[in-house]
């Protein structure tokens, strides 16, 4: 007990220590909203940020791979892959040091169990932060597909009503930015791509960050109904009614998959029990005319026929296994051969 008090001090110790340092060493950069726009936002653990970040290999992998995933999840920062990279090296050099300091205060015996701890432990510090920007990422495109069907249908409105495509898709973000807060903030950024390159340009970076087909598509439709100047109402129209039996689609989709999988419960739950009762009754009866037979075999052993009955069916008579009745199947028993 004492050995896991002195480990839990020392995790402690080690979290203050490393939150004191991060706090101390924190770039001190002007707030945003008082600075201006043009002040760069502040690291997460400061100047440690930058530290931690290179102290790990696999930059360029993390930049090919990590980065498309964090702009997918809505991470949008300069500093963001350093940042991922900063809390993935916290999570992973933790729990190898806590394993560490434990090891000097356990028994030789449990050390490598200490050890292979804290390699899983940091196993997992390497793995969760990705899997935290992937589900994040899942999440932020599924609200993106389910926004698109009201946003098509609000787009071509915009536009009857007599509105510029600009115009009409910044009236738009304005009224989505309350039911779908992150699809609003993917609007704005493209408005504000509108104003510096163009419409068609800004979609297509928007679907390179979503990667998600339904926006690739969008950003198509609207990208060629630019380049020709069609009217697009009727486009995004029928975009919208493709939007919604896909999902649709796709809801009764995962409905037949949870059937499937609520297959596995149902055995547990209900065959298993339902065999336990077919079986149980049998068995419990098997096991009393069992004992109920021994008893009365442990009776009769008591006379003396049936135990010289017994002993010569284990030993036979002078090496010779007995018959059926009892009797040895010798060449001298004339009853027997017949003789």
């Amino acid at each position: 007990m004492d050995v896991w008090i002195w480990a839990a001090a020392g995790g402690i110790v080690a979290i203050i220590f490393i939150i004191g340092l991060a706090y101390l060493t924190r770039d001190r950069r002007p707030n945003t909203a008082i600075a201006g726009a043009d002040s760069s936002p502040e690291l997460i653990l400061g100047d440690m940020t930058e530290i931690l970040a290179e102290g790990l290999p696999g930059e360029t992998r993390d930049r090919e791979q990590v980065s498309p995933l964090l702009a997918r999840a809505g991470l949008y920062g300069a500093n963001a892959l350093a940042e991922f990279r900063a809390i993935r090296a916290v999570l992973i050099l933790t729990p190898l040091l806590l394993a560490a300091a434990a090891m000097l205060l356990v028994e030789p015996a449990q050390m490598i169990y200490v050890a292979i701890a804290g390699i899983l432990l940091a196993g997992a510090g390497f793995s969760l932060p990705r899997l935290y920007v992937a589900m994040r990422g899942n999440e932020r495109t599924r609200e993106i597909e389910r926004g698109l069907p009201l946003f098509a249908d609000m787009l071509s409105i915009a536009l009857l009503a007599g509105q510029g495509l600009t115009g009409a898709l910044r009236r738009v973000t304005t009224q989505l930015r309350e039911p779908f807060p992150q699809m609003a903030e993917e609007l704005e950024i493209v408005c504000r791509q509108s104003e510096l390159l163009n419409l068609h340009a800004a979609f297509e970076q928007w679907a390179k960050r979503s990667q998600s087909p339904e926006v690739s598509n969008l950003a198509m439709l609207l990208g060629q109904a630019q380049k020709l100047g069609n009217d697009v109402t009727d486009a995004l129209l029928e975009y919208a009614n493709h939007l919604r039996t896909t999902n649709r689609q796709r809801a009764d989709a995962r409905a037949q998959r949870a059937s499937f999988w609520m297959m596995f419960p149902t055995i547990l739950c209900l065959w298993i029990p339902a065999a336990v009762l077919i079986v149980a009754p049998v068995y419990f009866e098997f096991r009393e005319k069992r004992t109920s037979v021994r008893e009365q075999l442990e009776k009769n052993s008591a006379n003396p026929q049936v135990k010289e009955f017994f002993n010569r069916m284990k030993s036979g008579n002078n090496g010779q296994s007995p018959n059926r009745m009892g009797f040895t199947d010798s060449p001298n028993n004339n009853t027997i051969n017949g003789k």
